[in-house]
């Protein structure tokens, strides 16, 4: 997938995290009739707005204005949370750009979730995202976000069902060595080599397939790596 890039200001944006650290995809809207992905990263970039999204999907384009390894500011509230666990520090914001129809009704084009769907599987995958763990803004704080998915569940259900979808060589493919390694995965390899787990063979060849390095990181993020 193509993803522009236009960073935001430093003002609109937190610090830099460990991309360990991202449990959870939060889906929003941008509350908007027409506008682009671009249209709001240029404006991210351009205005001190103190909140921001890691991406902007239209139709045509994905932008991306905060870079997945720093805090965007797009779920938080100064009243009460109700998700227990979803936070900014442990989320990617994903921004939907919204239309709005004859009757004043928010919704998203089809071209506009297909797109979503690409983007959000691509992070589930590379940051190993528990299928629970893709979130509307409205199941953290109860804000009207993203309004279409909220007033229609059946639309929600599709969208999440989408993010099921396996590319048919997922599971074939196979990492030999540590820089070929997916970046979610590499601080896991890296304590296994060191604990000498992980030795490979004379020329250093992991031979690792995904779904083996899956449920290594699965087994380190459980703490069974931190005994010794």
């Amino acid at each position: 997938m193509n993803i522009q890039e236009k960073r935001a200001r430093a003002e609109n944006y937190g610090g830099v995290r460990k991309t360990a650290d991202i449990r959870y995809l939060v889906i929003h809207f941008t509350s908007n009739d027409g506008d682009t992905a671009k249209n709001n990263a240029d404006y991210f970039a351009r205005e001190v707005a103190g909140a921001s999204a890691h991406y902007f999907v239209d139709e045509r384009e994905v932008w991306r204005s905060v870079p997945d390894n720093c805090v965007a500011w797009h779920c938080g509230t100064r009243g009460t949370y109700f998700h227990p666990y979803c936070r900014n520090q442990n989320s990617i914001g994903i921004e939907l750009c919204s239309r709005v129809d004859a009757n004043g009704i928010f919704y998203f084009s089809g071209e506009t979730v297909e797109q979503a769907v690409q983007l959000a599987r691509g992070l589930r995958k590379q940051y190993q995202i528990p299928q629970g763990h893709i979130l509307r803004h409205y199941d953290v704080t109860h804000k009207l976000c993203p309004e279409p998915f909220v007033r229609n569940a059946g639309a929600w259900q599709a969208f999440v069902k989408a993010l099921e979808e396996k590319e048919e060589d997922e599971e074939m493919v196979v990492y030999q060595t540590y820089e070929d390694c997916p970046d979610w995965a590499k601080d896991t390899i890296k304590k296994l080599v060191h604990l000498g787990y992980l030795n490979g063979d004379e020329q250093g060849i992991l031979n690792l397939e995904h779904n083996m390095l899956r449920g290594l990181v699965i087994n380190d993020r459980a703490g069974l790596y931190d005994w010794k």
